[in-house]
């Protein structure tokens, strides 16, 4: 019976006056837009403060921030070793790239790798070097790209990439560079 007389209060109105709320009008229409505006800027700010390096907003704990920024960085860095395990298999790798992820907002696994490798050129081996050529020919058709000469690297790579040939990678030593030899006796 009760709910009988509740249909039949409702009938034939809105569900906003039935629920005893004010109709919606332009009024609450512009009231909601400016909320939903807060929201973005808010979340945005978050966000930045998480994944950017941005200051932390206010009004949120800072050990939660803390913890779940080193949980995004750590999410980040997995990624970027799953797409270049050679590079994450360096010295040091994991402590330099929290180091410059952190102010930096995510590019990919594959961006944020080729990126954190031109930033850190020092500590690459000839095979990451390789690795991150092969990575950078994959989305053209034909490449021809050059690693090394300005890079105090112990070898010049040459990268080239054609259809039917795939993508190869020719290695020549520095020039300049002599070789010691074992003085005869």
């Amino acid at each position: 019976m009760a709910a009988a007389e509740a249909r039949d209060r409702g009938a034939g109105r809105p569900a906003a006056a039935a629920a005893g709320r004010p109709a919606a009008g332009p009024e609450a229409g512009a009231r909601l837009d400016a909320a939903r505006e807060r929201v973005a800027r808010r979340q945005a700010t978050l966000l930045a403060a998480l994944v950017a390096g941005g200051p932390d907003p206010a009004g949120f704990d800072w050990g939660a921030l803390n913890a779940t920024r080193q949980a995004l960085l750590g999410k980040r860095r997995s990624g970027v070793a799953r797409r270049w395990p050679t590079l994450a298999a360096e010295r040091g790798f994991a402590d330099l790239f929290d180091i410059w992820a952190a102010a930096r907002p995510p590019g990919g696994s594959f961006h944020d790798g080729l990126d954190f490798a031109r930033a850190h050129p020092a500590i690459l081996s000839t095979a990451t070097r390789a690795e991150l050529l092969y990575g950078r020919c994959a989305a053209r058709r034909f490449a021809m790209i050059l690693d090394g000469p300005g890079t105090g690297a112990e070898e010049t790579l040459l990268a080239l990439r054609a259809p039917g040939l795939g993508t190869l990678i020719l290695r020549a030593p520095r020039r300049g560079r002599r070789r010691e030899t074992p003085a005869a006796p």
